[in-house]
Protein backbone atom coordinates (compact mmCIF):
# COMPACT_ATOMS: atom_id res chain seq x y z
CA UNK A 1 0.00 0.00 0.00
CA UNK A 2 1.26 3.21 -0.79
CA UNK A 3 2.02 6.19 1.68
CA UNK A 4 -0.79 8.04 -0.30
CA UNK A 5 -3.14 5.15 0.53
CA UNK A 6 -1.97 4.63 3.53
CA UNK A 7 -2.54 8.94 4.40
CA UNK A 8 -6.18 8.36 2.89
CA UNK A 9 -7.23 5.89 5.29
CA UNK A 10 -5.58 7.60 8.66
CA UNK A 11 -7.25 10.62 8.08
CA UNK A 12 -10.84 8.64 7.02
CA UNK A 13 -10.64 6.50 10.08
CA UNK A 14 -9.67 9.34 12.23
CA UNK A 15 -12.69 11.55 10.85
CA UNK A 16 -15.33 9.18 11.58
CA UNK A 17 -14.27 8.24 14.84
CA UNK A 18 -14.29 11.96 15.56
CA UNK A 19 -18.06 11.82 14.65
CA UNK A 20 -18.91 9.07 16.22
CA UNK A 21 -17.31 10.09 19.08
CA UNK A 22 -19.99 13.34 19.36
CA UNK A 23 -18.84 15.78 16.36
CA UNK A 24 -21.04 15.39 13.67
CA UNK A 25 -19.73 18.25 11.55
CA UNK A 26 -16.81 15.67 11.21
CA UNK A 27 -18.26 12.92 9.47
CA UNK A 28 -19.09 16.39 6.67
CA UNK A 29 -15.53 16.89 6.90
CA UNK A 30 -14.85 13.69 5.97
CA UNK A 31 -17.47 13.53 2.94
CA UNK A 32 -15.75 16.60 1.40
CA UNK A 33 -12.31 15.42 1.87
CA UNK A 34 -13.54 12.22 0.19
CA UNK A 35 -14.93 14.55 -2.71
CA UNK A 36 -11.61 16.12 -3.29
CA UNK A 37 -9.16 13.33 -3.11
CA UNK A 38 -11.23 11.18 -5.18
CA UNK A 39 -9.49 7.68 -4.56
CA UNK A 40 -11.06 5.95 -7.35
CA UNK A 41 -9.91 8.16 -9.81
CA UNK A 42 -6.34 8.45 -8.04
CA UNK A 43 -3.35 5.98 -8.82
CA UNK A 44 -3.49 6.12 -5.41
CA UNK A 45 -6.78 4.61 -5.26
CA UNK A 46 -5.91 1.13 -6.67
CA UNK A 47 -4.41 0.39 -3.14
CA UNK A 48 -7.65 0.94 -1.46
CA UNK A 49 -10.80 -1.83 -1.54
CA UNK A 50 -13.83 -0.31 -3.75
CA UNK A 51 -16.10 1.71 -1.69
CA UNK A 52 -18.05 4.00 -1.92
CA UNK A 53 -16.30 6.33 0.28
CA UNK A 54 -18.65 9.35 0.79
CA UNK A 55 -21.44 7.05 1.40
CA UNK A 56 -20.07 5.99 4.19
CA UNK A 57 -19.23 8.99 5.33
CA UNK A 58 -22.43 10.21 5.21
CA UNK A 59 -23.87 6.68 6.82
CA UNK A 60 -21.47 7.72 9.78
CA UNK A 61 -22.64 11.29 9.95
CA UNK A 62 -26.01 10.50 10.24
CA UNK A 63 -25.34 7.65 13.06
CA UNK A 64 -23.36 10.26 15.34
CA UNK A 65 -26.64 12.74 14.44
CA UNK A 66 -28.72 10.05 16.31
CA UNK A 67 -26.75 9.39 18.75
CA UNK A 68 -26.08 13.00 19.40
CA UNK A 69 -29.03 15.24 17.94
CA UNK A 70 -29.08 19.30 17.80
CA UNK A 71 -30.13 20.67 20.81
CA UNK A 72 -33.22 22.60 19.43
CA UNK A 73 -34.32 19.43 17.59
CA UNK A 74 -33.97 18.29 13.61
CA UNK A 75 -34.52 21.41 11.18
CA UNK A 76 -35.41 21.04 7.65
CA UNK A 77 -38.97 21.90 7.39
CA UNK A 78 -38.16 25.68 9.12
CA UNK A 79 -35.97 26.95 5.45
CA UNK A 80 -38.04 27.09 2.78
CA UNK A 81 -35.43 26.52 -0.22
CA UNK A 82 -35.63 23.15 1.77
CA UNK A 83 -39.90 22.79 0.67
CA UNK A 84 -38.57 23.97 -3.15
CA UNK A 85 -36.53 21.29 -2.98
CA UNK A 86 -38.15 18.24 -1.95
CA UNK A 87 -41.33 19.23 -4.35
CA UNK A 88 -38.77 19.44 -7.33
CA UNK A 89 -37.84 16.04 -6.71
CA UNK A 90 -41.18 14.42 -6.00
CA UNK A 91 -42.23 16.04 -9.20
CA UNK A 92 -38.59 14.56 -10.94
CA UNK A 93 -39.63 11.00 -9.40
CA UNK A 94 -43.20 11.17 -10.84
CA UNK A 95 -41.46 12.44 -14.46
CA UNK A 96 -40.17 8.61 -14.14
CA UNK A 97 -43.23 7.61 -15.29
CA UNK A 98 -42.92 9.67 -18.88
CA UNK A 99 -39.12 10.31 -19.54
CA UNK A 100 -37.68 9.84 -22.66
CA UNK A 101 -34.95 7.13 -21.09
CA UNK A 102 -35.88 5.66 -17.81
CA UNK A 103 -32.66 4.61 -16.76
CA UNK A 104 -30.97 7.57 -17.51
CA UNK A 105 -33.83 9.32 -15.01
CA UNK A 106 -33.36 7.07 -12.46
CA UNK A 107 -29.92 8.25 -11.96
CA UNK A 108 -31.10 11.53 -11.45
CA UNK A 109 -33.95 10.62 -9.29
CA UNK A 110 -31.13 8.87 -6.83
CA UNK A 111 -28.61 11.87 -6.85
CA UNK A 112 -31.34 14.68 -6.34
CA UNK A 113 -32.73 12.01 -3.25
CA UNK A 114 -28.43 11.96 -2.15
CA UNK A 115 -28.52 15.57 -2.12
CA UNK A 116 -31.41 15.90 -0.09
CA UNK A 117 -29.87 14.13 2.28
CA UNK A 118 -26.58 15.81 2.19
CA UNK A 119 -29.15 18.68 3.01
CA UNK A 120 -29.94 17.14 6.47
CA UNK A 121 -26.97 16.30 7.31
CA UNK A 122 -25.38 19.68 7.55
CA UNK A 123 -27.83 21.50 8.76
CA UNK A 124 -28.02 19.30 11.48
CA UNK A 125 -24.63 18.87 11.70
CA UNK A 126 -23.91 22.65 11.92
CA UNK A 127 -24.56 24.26 15.22
CA UNK A 128 -21.59 27.17 15.25
CA UNK A 129 -20.10 29.64 13.80
CA UNK A 130 -16.80 27.57 14.18
CA UNK A 131 -18.27 24.72 12.02
CA UNK A 132 -19.64 26.89 9.66
CA UNK A 133 -16.38 27.77 8.88
CA UNK A 134 -14.98 24.48 9.33
CA UNK A 135 -17.22 23.63 6.25
CA UNK A 136 -15.76 27.29 4.23
CA UNK A 137 -12.15 25.84 5.26
CA UNK A 138 -12.89 22.10 4.27
CA UNK A 139 -13.30 23.16 0.54
CA UNK A 140 -10.66 25.67 0.76
CA UNK A 141 -7.72 23.31 1.50
CA UNK A 142 -9.63 20.42 -0.26
CA UNK A 143 -9.90 22.60 -3.73
CA UNK A 144 -6.36 23.77 -2.93
CA UNK A 145 -5.11 20.30 -3.69
CA UNK A 146 -6.85 20.14 -6.82
CA UNK A 147 -5.30 23.54 -8.04
CA UNK A 148 -1.68 21.65 -6.65
CA UNK A 149 -2.95 18.56 -8.35
CA UNK A 150 -3.73 20.69 -11.79
CA UNK A 151 -0.82 22.87 -11.65
CA UNK A 152 1.51 19.90 -11.31
CA UNK A 153 0.51 17.38 -13.91
CA UNK A 154 -0.36 20.64 -16.18
CA UNK A 155 1.31 20.06 -19.91
CA UNK A 156 -0.13 22.26 -21.62
CA UNK A 157 -3.77 23.05 -23.18
CA UNK A 158 -6.58 24.23 -20.73
CA UNK A 159 -6.65 22.39 -17.62
CA UNK A 160 -9.36 19.53 -17.50
CA UNK A 161 -9.25 15.94 -16.09
CA UNK A 162 -7.31 15.76 -13.18
CA UNK A 163 -9.48 13.38 -11.08
CA UNK A 164 -12.38 15.79 -9.85
CA UNK A 165 -15.81 13.67 -9.34
CA UNK A 166 -18.36 14.94 -12.33
CA UNK A 167 -15.94 17.71 -13.20
CA UNK A 168 -13.94 16.60 -15.44
CA UNK A 169 -14.28 19.43 -18.16
CA UNK A 170 -12.89 22.56 -18.23
CA UNK A 171 -15.17 24.41 -17.81
CA UNK A 172 -16.91 22.69 -14.86
CA UNK A 173 -13.67 22.60 -13.41
CA UNK A 174 -13.12 26.68 -13.58
CA UNK A 175 -16.73 26.88 -12.19
CA UNK A 176 -16.07 25.19 -8.97
CA UNK A 177 -12.85 26.66 -8.41
CA UNK A 178 -14.76 29.79 -8.48
CA UNK A 179 -17.31 28.63 -6.03
CA UNK A 180 -14.59 27.83 -3.73
CA UNK A 181 -12.88 31.15 -4.15
CA UNK A 182 -15.80 33.43 -3.56
CA UNK A 183 -16.80 31.14 -0.69
CA UNK A 184 -13.41 31.59 1.06
CA UNK A 185 -12.37 35.07 -0.16
CA UNK A 186 -14.70 36.82 2.56
CA UNK A 187 -12.78 34.53 5.51
CA UNK A 188 -10.09 37.58 4.11
CA UNK A 189 -12.00 40.42 6.01
CA UNK A 190 -12.49 39.39 9.48
CA UNK A 191 -9.81 40.61 11.87
CA UNK A 192 -6.30 40.41 10.61
CA UNK A 193 -4.56 36.93 11.52
CA UNK A 194 -1.69 34.90 10.61
CA UNK A 195 -4.07 32.18 8.90
CA UNK A 196 -4.63 35.28 6.72
CA UNK A 197 -1.90 34.01 5.21
CA UNK A 198 -2.83 30.66 4.59
CA UNK A 199 -5.91 31.78 3.22
CA UNK A 200 -4.41 34.36 0.63
CA UNK A 201 -1.79 31.15 -0.36
CA UNK A 202 -4.73 28.86 -1.27
CA UNK A 203 -6.74 31.45 -3.25
CA UNK A 204 -3.47 32.46 -5.44
CA UNK A 205 -3.37 28.68 -6.30
CA UNK A 206 -6.70 28.21 -7.17
CA UNK A 207 -6.95 31.58 -9.18
CA UNK A 208 -4.00 30.31 -11.01
CA UNK A 209 -5.27 26.90 -11.52
CA UNK A 210 -8.59 28.44 -12.95
CA UNK A 211 -7.27 30.93 -15.30
CA UNK A 212 -5.64 27.35 -16.90
CA UNK A 213 -8.89 26.11 -17.68
CA UNK A 214 -9.39 28.70 -20.08
CA UNK A 215 -13.12 29.34 -19.40
CA UNK A 216 -14.82 32.04 -20.92
CA UNK A 217 -18.22 31.48 -19.06
CA UNK A 218 -16.68 31.36 -15.38
CA UNK A 219 -14.20 34.55 -15.72
CA UNK A 220 -17.57 36.62 -17.41
CA UNK A 221 -19.33 34.91 -14.24
CA UNK A 222 -16.70 36.18 -11.69
CA UNK A 223 -16.77 39.34 -13.28
CA UNK A 224 -20.26 39.96 -13.13
CA UNK A 225 -20.77 38.35 -9.15
CA UNK A 226 -17.95 41.23 -8.66
CA UNK A 227 -20.30 43.71 -9.49
CA UNK A 228 -22.71 42.55 -7.63
CA UNK A 229 -20.87 42.43 -4.36
CA UNK A 230 -19.50 46.09 -4.90
CA UNK A 231 -23.50 46.36 -3.82
CA UNK A 232 -23.25 43.95 -0.70
CA UNK A 233 -20.48 45.16 1.01
CA UNK A 234 -20.97 43.75 4.75
CA UNK A 235 -21.11 46.50 7.48
CA UNK A 236 -17.70 47.70 8.41
CA UNK A 237 -15.67 45.88 6.07
CA UNK A 238 -15.35 48.35 3.20
CA UNK A 239 -11.93 49.57 3.68
CA UNK A 240 -10.88 45.85 3.31
CA UNK A 241 -13.12 44.82 0.49
CA UNK A 242 -11.93 47.82 -1.52
CA UNK A 243 -8.32 46.58 -0.61
CA UNK A 244 -8.48 43.17 -1.49
CA UNK A 245 -10.90 43.65 -4.55
CA UNK A 246 -8.14 45.90 -5.95
CA UNK A 247 -5.41 43.01 -5.39
CA UNK A 248 -7.51 40.50 -7.06
CA UNK A 249 -7.83 42.54 -10.22
CA UNK A 250 -4.44 42.68 -10.41
CA UNK A 251 -4.16 39.24 -10.04
CA UNK A 252 -5.83 38.31 -12.42
CA UNK A 253 -4.70 40.58 -15.08
CA UNK A 254 -1.15 39.07 -14.15
CA UNK A 255 -2.26 35.86 -15.25
CA UNK A 256 -4.64 36.78 -18.21
CA UNK A 257 -2.89 34.84 -20.44
CA UNK A 258 -2.27 35.16 -24.45
CA UNK A 259 -4.56 31.97 -24.87
CA UNK A 260 -7.21 33.44 -23.04
CA UNK A 261 -7.34 36.56 -25.04
CA UNK A 262 -7.97 34.67 -27.78
CA UNK A 263 -10.43 32.58 -26.61
CA UNK A 264 -12.45 35.82 -26.27
CA UNK A 265 -11.29 37.32 -29.65
CA UNK A 266 -12.39 34.32 -31.16
CA UNK A 267 -15.99 35.10 -30.35
CA UNK A 268 -15.79 38.38 -32.73
CA UNK A 269 -17.61 38.30 -36.05
CA UNK A 270 -15.83 37.34 -38.91
CA UNK A 271 -15.50 39.60 -42.38
CA UNK A 272 -18.80 37.89 -43.34
CA UNK A 273 -20.67 39.13 -40.39
CA UNK A 274 -20.62 35.44 -38.66
CA UNK A 275 -19.63 33.93 -35.89
CA UNK A 276 -15.86 33.02 -36.28
CA UNK A 277 -16.07 30.97 -32.72
CA UNK A 278 -17.09 27.04 -33.39
CA UNK A 279 -17.35 26.72 -29.99
CA UNK A 280 -19.75 29.89 -29.41
CA UNK A 281 -21.54 28.87 -32.28
CA UNK A 282 -22.41 25.72 -31.40
CA UNK A 283 -24.01 26.78 -28.20
CA UNK A 284 -26.15 28.94 -30.01
CA UNK A 285 -27.49 26.25 -31.95
CA UNK A 286 -28.14 24.34 -29.33
CA UNK A 287 -30.16 26.89 -27.67
CA UNK A 288 -31.97 27.40 -30.61
CA UNK A 289 -33.08 23.63 -30.95
CA UNK A 290 -33.69 23.23 -27.08
CA UNK A 291 -36.36 26.14 -26.97
CA UNK A 292 -38.11 23.77 -29.84
CA UNK A 293 -37.47 20.79 -27.29
CA UNK A 294 -39.18 23.00 -24.82
CA UNK A 295 -42.10 23.75 -26.94
CA UNK A 296 -42.70 20.58 -27.63
CA UNK A 297 -43.82 19.32 -23.49
CA UNK A 298 -43.26 23.18 -22.26
CA UNK A 299 -44.94 22.16 -18.30
CA UNK A 300 -43.42 18.52 -17.40
CA UNK A 301 -40.39 17.88 -20.11
CA UNK A 302 -38.19 14.82 -21.22
CA UNK A 303 -36.80 14.15 -18.27
CA UNK A 304 -33.16 14.09 -17.62
CA UNK A 305 -30.80 13.97 -20.36
CA UNK A 306 -33.86 15.27 -22.41
CA UNK A 307 -31.47 17.28 -24.87
CA UNK A 308 -28.85 14.60 -25.26
CA UNK A 309 -31.24 12.05 -26.24
CA UNK A 310 -33.34 14.44 -28.77
CA UNK A 311 -30.49 16.42 -30.10
CA UNK A 312 -29.97 13.97 -33.30
CA UNK A 313 -33.67 15.15 -34.06
CA UNK A 314 -33.04 19.03 -33.55
CA UNK A 315 -29.65 19.69 -34.44
CA UNK A 316 -27.93 19.69 -37.33
CA UNK A 317 -25.27 16.85 -37.58
CA UNK A 318 -22.57 19.56 -37.92
CA UNK A 319 -22.96 20.11 -34.74
CA UNK A 320 -23.28 16.74 -32.70
CA UNK A 321 -20.39 15.03 -31.59
CA UNK A 322 -19.52 11.02 -31.27
CA UNK A 323 -20.14 10.13 -27.41
CA UNK A 324 -20.41 6.27 -26.17
CA UNK A 325 -21.04 5.34 -30.10
CA UNK A 326 -23.88 8.06 -30.62
CA UNK A 327 -23.91 11.28 -32.33
CA UNK A 328 -25.26 13.57 -30.11
CA UNK A 329 -24.98 17.40 -28.21
CA UNK A 330 -25.85 17.50 -24.85
CA UNK A 331 -26.67 20.88 -23.11
CA UNK A 332 -24.56 23.48 -22.82
CA UNK A 333 -26.86 25.31 -20.39
CA UNK A 334 -27.94 25.00 -16.90
CA UNK A 335 -31.26 26.74 -17.25
CA UNK A 336 -32.12 25.55 -20.77
CA UNK A 337 -31.20 21.66 -19.35
CA UNK A 338 -33.57 22.26 -17.13
CA UNK A 339 -36.57 23.54 -18.89
CA UNK A 340 -36.35 20.76 -21.55
CA UNK A 341 -35.49 18.13 -18.55
CA UNK A 342 -38.41 19.57 -16.26
CA UNK A 343 -40.42 21.48 -18.08
CA UNK A 344 -41.76 25.06 -16.44
CA UNK A 345 -43.28 22.75 -13.23
CA UNK A 346 -39.86 21.71 -12.48
CA UNK A 347 -37.55 24.29 -13.69
CA UNK A 348 -39.39 26.79 -11.87
CA UNK A 349 -38.97 24.96 -8.35
CA UNK A 350 -35.44 24.60 -8.42
CA UNK A 351 -34.91 28.24 -9.55
CA UNK A 352 -37.32 29.49 -6.90
CA UNK A 353 -34.74 27.38 -4.62
CA UNK A 354 -31.94 29.26 -6.31
CA UNK A 355 -33.82 32.40 -5.89
CA UNK A 356 -34.47 32.14 -2.79
CA UNK A 357 -31.13 31.84 -1.13
CA UNK A 358 -29.62 34.36 -3.19
CA UNK A 359 -32.50 36.88 -1.94
CA UNK A 360 -30.73 36.19 1.44
CA UNK A 361 -28.24 38.83 0.94
CA UNK A 362 -29.83 41.98 1.56
CA UNK A 363 -29.42 40.95 5.28
CA UNK A 364 -25.70 41.56 5.12
CA UNK A 365 -26.93 45.36 4.37
CA UNK A 366 -28.17 45.48 7.66
CA UNK A 367 -26.91 47.89 10.73
CA UNK A 368 -26.82 46.42 14.39
CA UNK A 369 -25.58 49.62 16.20
CA UNK A 370 -28.03 48.53 19.52
CA UNK A 371 -25.78 45.43 20.03
CA UNK A 372 -22.85 45.38 22.42
CA UNK A 373 -19.36 45.04 20.87
CA UNK A 374 -18.95 41.64 20.88
CA UNK A 375 -22.68 40.52 19.25
CA UNK A 376 -21.93 43.29 16.80
CA UNK A 377 -18.73 41.46 15.54
CA UNK A 378 -20.38 38.15 15.42
CA UNK A 379 -23.42 39.77 13.08
CA UNK A 380 -20.46 41.42 10.81
CA UNK A 381 -18.50 37.76 10.75
CA UNK A 382 -21.41 36.17 9.88
CA UNK A 383 -22.47 38.50 7.28
CA UNK A 384 -19.42 38.25 5.74
CA UNK A 385 -20.01 34.62 5.17
CA UNK A 386 -23.01 35.09 4.22
CA UNK A 387 -22.19 37.43 1.49
CA UNK A 388 -19.75 35.25 0.10
CA UNK A 389 -21.88 32.02 0.56
CA UNK A 390 -24.49 33.44 -1.62
CA UNK A 391 -22.10 35.40 -4.37
CA UNK A 392 -19.89 31.92 -4.47
CA UNK A 393 -24.08 30.70 -5.78
CA UNK A 394 -24.51 33.41 -8.20
CA UNK A 395 -21.05 32.86 -9.83
CA UNK A 396 -21.71 28.99 -9.63
CA UNK A 397 -25.70 29.98 -11.82
CA UNK A 398 -24.18 32.04 -14.38
CA UNK A 399 -21.29 29.79 -14.95
CA UNK A 400 -24.00 27.63 -15.52
CA UNK A 401 -25.09 29.65 -18.60
CA UNK A 402 -22.21 29.03 -20.72
CA UNK A 403 -21.47 25.01 -18.80
CA UNK A 404 -24.20 22.64 -17.61
CA UNK A 405 -23.16 21.80 -14.14
CA UNK A 406 -26.70 20.55 -13.31
CA UNK A 407 -25.38 17.71 -11.89
CA UNK A 408 -22.56 19.35 -9.66
CA UNK A 409 -23.04 19.45 -6.29
CA UNK A 410 -21.77 23.35 -5.33
CA UNK A 411 -25.01 24.72 -5.57
CA UNK A 412 -26.00 22.02 -3.00
CA UNK A 413 -23.52 22.54 -0.92
CA UNK A 414 -24.40 26.01 -0.59
CA UNK A 415 -28.59 25.53 -0.87
CA UNK A 416 -28.09 23.73 2.34
CA UNK A 417 -25.27 26.45 3.98
CA UNK A 418 -26.85 29.77 3.10
CA UNK A 419 -29.99 28.89 5.27
CA UNK A 420 -28.45 28.40 7.89
CA UNK A 421 -25.96 31.49 8.08
CA UNK A 422 -28.60 33.67 7.36
CA UNK A 423 -30.97 31.90 10.32
CA UNK A 424 -28.14 33.36 12.60
CA UNK A 425 -27.78 36.77 11.13
CA UNK A 426 -31.79 37.65 11.47
CA UNK A 427 -31.06 36.05 15.08
CA UNK A 428 -28.73 38.91 15.76
CA UNK A 429 -31.16 41.49 13.75
CA UNK A 430 -34.13 40.50 15.99
CA UNK A 431 -31.52 41.13 18.99
CA UNK A 432 -31.00 44.24 17.78
CA UNK A 433 -34.43 45.44 17.06
CA UNK A 434 -35.68 44.10 20.97
CA UNK A 435 -32.79 46.42 22.32
CA UNK A 436 -34.11 49.25 20.03
CA UNK A 437 -37.67 49.04 20.85
CA UNK A 438 -36.32 49.00 24.93
CA UNK A 439 -34.00 51.77 24.41
CA UNK A 440 -37.09 53.90 22.94
CA UNK A 441 -39.50 53.07 25.22
CA UNK A 442 -37.38 53.82 28.02
CA UNK A 443 -36.57 57.46 26.37
CA UNK A 444 -40.00 58.09 26.17
CA UNK A 445 -41.07 57.20 29.22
Amino acid sequence: MTLTALFYLVVFGFGLIKSIAGKPIWGLYIYFFCFYFHAPSQWWGQALPDLRWSLIASAVTLFSLILYPPKLGFRFWKFRENKFLLLFALFVVAQLGFSLNSTAHSEYVELLLKFLFFIFLLQNAVSTKKDIEGIIWANLLGCTFLAYLGLSTHSGGRLEGIGTPGMESANQLGQHFALVILMSAYLLLEKLRWVHVVIAGCLSLMLMALFLTESRGVLLSLIATGGIASFFIPVGTKKKFSTFAILALLASSMLMGPQILARFQGVEDNANGEMSDRSAQSRVEILRAQFEMFKDSPWVGHGHRGTLLLSPFYISEEYLTKSKGLTVRASHNVAAAFFVDHGIIGASLYFMAILSACWRIWSVRGKVVHLNETDKKDFQRHACLLAGCVLALTSFMIGGMGSNNKKLEGDIWLLALIPVIHHRVKRLSRKNEIIKQKYLEKESS
